[in-house]
């Protein structure tokens, strides 16, 4: 696997291949899984898999490179674009999965910074899915933020 890494960090930055492999290499090392499944997430995952949204998701495994190679900007900054909404007077939160590793700590440092720190939180033992990892957590962040509204 780290000789697929190294390939990997050879590729164009900005191509469908490079998305493609980081995603594969990313789902095979569990970056996309919760570290210590609880009963409540798979109980959770469970139901959400026998979903009518889970069972008619459909992926054209085409539509990533398709979108790379007709999509200039692929690489957004997005920090921008939340300070111009919250300077709206828009509330604007971001919670994150502590194990997720998407983001590195500076993108998640700015994050907060523009959020502000009572409008940012992460969620520990949690990866990528926080719906279904901390079910509970992440209700109870969304319902705190919306009952303090």
């Amino acid at each position: 696997m780290l000789n697929q890494i190294i390939d990997i960090g050879k590729l164009d930055k900005n191509s469908a291949d490079y998305r493609k492999k980081c995603y594969e290499i990313a789902g095979k090392l569990n970056h996309f899984s919760m570290p210590n499944p609880t009963d409540e997430s798979k109980n959770v995952r469970r139901e959400y898999e026998k979903s009518a949204f889970f069972v008619t998701n459909y992926r054209n495994l085409k539509s990533p490179g398709k979108f790379y190679r007709n999509e200039s900007q692929n690489n957004l900054d997005n920090k921008l674009v939340l300070k111009r909404i919250k300077s709206k007077g828009v509330s604007v939160f971001a919670v994150y999965g502590k194990e997720d590793g998407i983001f590195s700590k500076k993108q998640l440092q700015d994050l907060r910074k523009i959020v502000g720190y009572r409008n940012f939180t992460t969620i520990h033992n949690c990866s990528y899915y926080l719906f279904a990892d901390q079910n509970s957590e992440f209700l109870r962040f969304i319902e705190d933020k919306i009952s303090s509204r």
